[in-house]
């Protein structure tokens, strides 16, 4: 979690965000266009307020999630016993008071709630409904977490099914559940997610993998450790380190039915050791951490410590199998309740858990990204309005100034022609890039014919249809596919279509950044030229200078430094392009599997014939699927199926958007500092009047402005200083 350093550094940002606001908001002396100001403020204002952790725990069915986050939480508060395994995302993260929020997608009706009521009427909660008919609200009032887990049994549990069939509606209709928890144990920049078991329904599985996935900062996979090597867990495994690039840290739970001699967090033998070689086997990267836990062991000591379970309940509990000579430990302990929880947490290997996610949380996910990005945008910003304030200052201290300003003012507005001609022609190389062709010695193949190389059927074969014949080859694999109604075989090219398509989207996402980062640091240069010309209104004779440098300079970089990077010119405004590739995979598949079973598996061929014979099913699905085939146009004409688009048609579609909103981005960044110095020069030359008259008043108000300011600036500059250091 934040070191106390970091918190300091979060409030001082979300304190110094707000106060630039209202700056940009109210301030007289602010001459900048304030709605645009005030919109990219607030945006970055409400990044560092939720620049929280996501930590999601993945697993199969009865691992141990709910008991082991529990552990971390401090109470039982999740259902826990085999019938009662969590079957809906649940969101946990700190809050003023013990509550559950049900996110839903649809209205819950009056008959639904009252029915909600009645399900929790013994327990001391509160149903209420808010003013989003999408969100219903359950209070624990006791603070117990007694109260919270049982309330969450109708809701999340398999056993609510049967136990709860009149709140069946509600539960189809709940998308997921926020928990919120007023425990110390849980910081408030933290997110536990709970998920379904690995091999729930497929919706689920995709939202998890393509949504939650990709957003959280860590991944923690329980595996129970009498089960290494489960090939769906790895299967699904593999997707998530291969193809998310999501860090991953393996928990080997249960771990309190293992003898001493088979816990090796080096992964040398025992279970961890099986995991490491299974991992290998299946060219899965075996680099992620590797843990050993008993969280029922954790959860029951930290109850014990909290009196919500007495020592005789402890003592005969079977789950926690005592050990004879501890039993006589605690015969002769003054304090047995306190030395049966210690033994209990240091067998459960719970702190050595703990303590690595805190560490790497803090010191290894680069999180931190998020605050320097945040001190970089407030140094800019500070710089900008503090060259407004010494402007006016500057003038104020000598009047006379401004009869030069009036005389260089053309000679400002020639400069800042100049400046949009070198962007202009700065963006007709990002089109080339952009969009292939050539123009003087620029030659660039454009994004549509870079990614239609890595899609070629040549590649295609190589690269996902030979792999597959490989695997089809493997001793006994039909077999297994024939038995599992060939949806092993389904899931193993849709893993083989999705490490490649993760490669190609790797590519094509380095081409457009390359292209876009060159470009950026070419309009960087000019946005400098145009704020150097801000920071002259004051000085006229420095416009002069500058006219002449920028004439002497052929590479026009006279003006100071780079500039910033114009880092929002990533295709931000274009959402992320995994998940629809992930649907249209997994809804390109979909007919895969129809095919063979209605025909390939109606005839008894030998092994070797049956490969023959699925492989140009094989090869013109996967190319349907990724580039879909020119002679299949017209029999896909004339299906009365909706087939979704290609895997290819989907990423021209991305890199298109996202070529444009770069563009557009670009020269919105651009008119809006251009703008800017030419409002600024405006507004000086109309207040020379009020400053002459007002010269002493003008002072004594800009003076703590510009103070302040200062002091945002160089605090700034320092928070991006310690994170160099820290980084170098």
């Amino acid at each position: 979690m934040m070191t106390n350093s970091q918190e300091q550094n979060r409030v001082w940002l979300l304190d110094t965000l707000e106060y630039l606001e209202n700056f940009a908001q109210r301030d007289e002396d602010y001459p900048g266009e304030r709605g645009y100001e005030s919109k990219a403020i607030a945006y970055q204002h409400a990044v560092v307020r939720d620049g929280r952790y996501r930590v999601v725990f993945l697993g199969a069915f009865n691992v141990g999630k709910s008991t082991a986050l529990n552990a971390f939480l401090g109470g039982a508060y999740l259902p826990m016993d085999i019938e009662e395994c969590t079957s809906r995302l649940t969101f946990i993260e700190r809050g003023d008071s013990l509550k559950i929020l049900l996110s839903l997608d649809t209205a819950a009706s009056r008959h639904e709630i009252e029915a909600l009521e009645r399900a929790l009427a013994s327990l001391p909660v509160t149903v209420e409904s808010n003013d989003n008919p999408l969100e219903i609200s359950i209070l624990c009032q006791d603070e117990n977490p007694d109260s919270m887990r049982r309330s969450l049994e109708p809701l999340i549990t398999v056993l609510a099914d049967e136990a709860y069939p009149h709140l069946a509606s509600l539960r189809e209709k709940t998308e997921s559940l926020t928990l919120c928890l007023p425990e110390e144990a849980l910081k408030d920049d933290l997110v536990f997610i709970d998920t379904p078991g690995v091999h729930s329904i497929s919706e689920t599985r995709q939202k998890i993998t393509y949504d939650i996935i990709e957003h959280c900062h860590l991944v923690i996979a329980f595996i129970d450790s009498a089960f290494v090597g489960n090939i769906h867990d790895l299967n699904f495994i593999k997707r998530i380190i291969t193809c998310r690039d999501r860090r991953v840290f393996f928990v080997l739970n249960k771990a309190d039915k293992l003898d001493n001699d088979e816990i090796d967090p080096r992964a040398t033998f025992g279970p961890a050791g099986q995991l490491v070689e299974t991992f290998r086997r299946n060219d899965i990267p075996d680099h992620s951490d590797i843990f050993f836990l008993s969280g029922y062991r954790a959860l029951s000591a930290l109850e014990l410590d909290q009196k919500r379970l007495s020592l005789e309940e402890a003592l005969d509990d079977n789950k926690l199998m005592l050990p004879t000579a501890v039993w006589e430990r605690l015969d002769q302990s003054e304090n047995p309740e306190e030395d049966l929880s210690a033994f209990l947490m240091g067998q459960s290997r719970f702190p050595l858990l703990k303590e690595r996610l805190m560490d790497y949380l803090v010191n290894e996910n680069k999180s931190n990204a998020v605050f320097t990005r945040a001190a970089r945008f407030i140094h800019e910003r500070a710089s900008d309005y503090l060259i407004s304030i010494t402007n006016l200052l500057a003038l104020a201290r000598n009047p006379e100034k401004f009869n030069e300003l009036k005389e260089n003012r053309d000679l400002l507005n020639i400069q800042m022609d100049t400046i949009r001609s070198e962007v202009d022609t700065i963006l007709e190389r990002y089109a080339i890039q952009f969009h292939g062709g050539q123009q003087d010695e620029v030659f660039g193949p454009g994004y549509a014919s870079h990614l239609r190389s890595q899609l070629s059927e040549g590649l295609i074969d190589s690269e996902i249809i030979q792999p597959m014949l490989d695997w089809l080859r493997k001793k006994g694999q039909l077999k297994m596919i024939r038995q599992g109604n060939f949806l092993p075989l389904a899931a193993q090219l849709e893993h083989e279509i999705d490490i490649y398509v993760t490669g190609v989207v790797k590519k094509l996402r380095s081409v457009i950044e390359n292209n876009e980062k060159r470009t950026s640091e070419e309009v960087s240069r000019q946005i400098s030229r145009a704020r150097e010309l801000r920071a002259a209104l004051s000085e006229p004779e420095r416009l002069v200078k500058a006219a002449w440098d920028a004439a002497q300079s052929e590479e026009q970089k006279t003006f100071g430094a780079d500039g910033s990077e114009l880092t929002g010119f990533s295709g931000g405004s274009v959402a992320s392009i995994m998940p629809a590739l992930g649907n249209a995979i997994g809804v390109g598949l979909g007919g895969f599997v129809g095919t063979l079973r209605g025909w390939i598996a109606r005839f008894a061929w030998s092994e070797e014939r049956w490969i023959k014979k699925m492989t140009p099913v094989l090869q013109q699905q996967t190319r349907q699927l990724l580039i879909g085939e020119e002679a299949d146009e017209k029999e896909n004409a004339e299906s009365e199926e909706t087939t979704s688009p290609s895997v290819q048609t989907l990423l021209l579609d991305y890199s298109n958007r996202r070529g444009i909103a770069f563009e557009e981005a670009i020269r919105q960044e651009l008119e809006h500092v251009m703008e800017t110095v030419q409002r600024e020069c405006d507004a000086l030359l109309s207040r020379e009047m009020e400053i002459r008259r007002k010269q002493e008043s003008v002072i004594e108000r800009l003076k703590p402005k510009e103070s302040k300011l200062q002091g945002i600036k160089e605090r700034a500059e320092s928070m991006l200083d310690e994170d160099l250091v820290a980084g170098s």
